[in-house]
């Protein structure tokens, strides 16, 4: 069930609305200007994800919540790369189940 949660509750929905809607949008008003690995990146990946990080601080403000970024970066480039969201969805869900791994393991 916590795998479960973790993809269909918390993974899903954050990674439709970031990068499947807004920065799907942002892209089209900011367009790709280089490529990394590849990828066509514009400005619409860095911003997705500093809104990516305001969310979270919004929910709980924590100075570590700022180190997200660096994450939510990586399930934009997925996004970017794959053309789909299934790669962020299921990244982020193992990256939240890596954290609780991590928490609950710290003595």
């Amino acid at each position: 069930s916590l795998v479960a949660g973790e993809v269909l509750a918390v993974a899903l929905p954050e990674e439709v609305f970031y990068r499947g809607y807004l920065q799907s949008r942002l892209g089209e008003v900011l367009p790709a200007r280089f490529k990394l690995l590849g990828v066509p990146v514009g400005w619409a990946l860095p911003i997705a994800s500093l809104v990516f990080v305001a969310g979270h601080l919004a929910v709980r403000p924590a100075a570590w919540q700022l180190g997200i970024f660096f994450p939510g970066l990586l399930f934009g480039w997925l996004r970017l790369r794959s053309g789909s969201l299934l790669a962020p969805v299921l990244y982020h869900a193992l990256c939240n189940l890596g954290m609780y791994v991590l928490q609950r393991s710290y003595v």
